[in-house]
């Protein structure tokens, strides 16, 4: 499935990104990284991205902030929050913002993540198709 498909994880923790990556690379999926939110939305703006997950806890420009960001430049970007520590109000924040889905970490099993990027991939073809025969 993975075939074709970027992703851009921005998470502040190596070892997250590190487990994340070897998981969606398995799965077939092109996977670039970033450390920095500011860093990852410049990579966003000049690259395109079909997944982004965003630990909510960035420095810099925190994860709700970059979600925003990322849905004001490509509203069809299908974004996955994570988060360690969270509110009520970020979670609702960011679904309100076109989050595709909100996990906390630690993670029962990283094939819940993977599977979420599925299903995200599978809603942005579906966006791409209705478009499509909107505009033909």
């Amino acid at each position: 499935m993975g075939k074709g498909y970027k992703i851009l994880i921005v998470d502040y923790e190596e070892e997250t990104i590190n487990s994340i990556t070897e998981n969606l690379i398995t799965e077939g999926y092109s996977v670039e990284t970033c450390t920095d939110s500011l860093k990852a939305l410049d990579k966003f703006k000049s690259e395109k991205y079909h997944v982004v997950i965003i630990d909510v806890g960035m420095p810099h420009m925190n994860g709700i902030d970059l979600l925003r960001e990322v849905k004001f430049y490509d509203a069809l970007t299908q974004v996955i929050m994570v988060s360690e520590h969270s509110t009520m109000d970020n979670v609702i924040q960011a679904l309100e913002l076109g989050a595709n889905d909100y996990i906390l970490e630690p993670f029962k099993s990283i094939e819940v993540l993977v599977e979420t990027v599925k299903l995200s991939i599978k809603k942005l073809e579906r966006w791409k198709e209705t478009i499509r025969k909107i505009v033909e």
